[in-house]
């Protein structure tokens, strides 16, 4: 009796989401652990761009990327949707700039991963001003995430950089 090589891959991808939400979900209790923000923030510029060159549709990891970078904004504190407005602005923006000027693929990918937390804390922070709640510190905790995202990045999306 064959196995079907479909149930194998349906049951990494399945372990590899529940993974991400657990590891998401852990980063609550364990102030070390990065959030993964900016990486995240990354793979939708990539992939984004990809699609804009290949007039193809978006694959299943685009909007599951998408899910996940929604329910980190929830979980750490951020408002609903401010990281899909930093995103859509950054993108709409600077991308394209950044990619004609950057020729260096790796920096560009640190660039998109501190973008990344700084956009989305701009866009929280301005939430947060008109109405006149407390504003979000970028503070060395942050820093650090960038730092150890970058690296994760830099890793795992090289050979999907532009």
């Amino acid at each position: 009796m064959r196995r079907n090589s479909t149930n194998s891959q349906f049951i990494t991808k399945i372990s590899s989401v529940a993974f991400l939400f657990l590891y998401e979900i852990a980063t609550t209790q364990f102030g070390f652990l990065p959030p993964l923000l900016g990486l995240f923030f990354t793979f939708l510029i990539l992939e984004y761009n990809k699609k804009q060159k290949s007039y193809e549709n978006f694959d299943i990891s685009w909007y599951f990327c998408l899910a996940l970078l929604l329910f980190t904004e929830q979980i750490h504190g951020f408002y609903l949707f401010s990281s899909i407005v930093a995103f859509l602005l950054f993108f709409h923006f600077v991308v394209d700039w950044l990619i004609l000027t950057l020729k260096l693929r790796n920096l560009l990918l640190v660039v998109f991963v501190a973008s990344g937390y700084a956009t989305t804390f701009l866009i929280n922070n301005i939430i947060a001003y008109t109405q006149n709640a407390q504003f979000l510190n970028f503070d060395i905790e942050c820093l650090f995430y960038i730092i150890s995202e970058s690296a994760l990045a830099v890793v795992f999306l090289k050979e999907r950089a532009l």
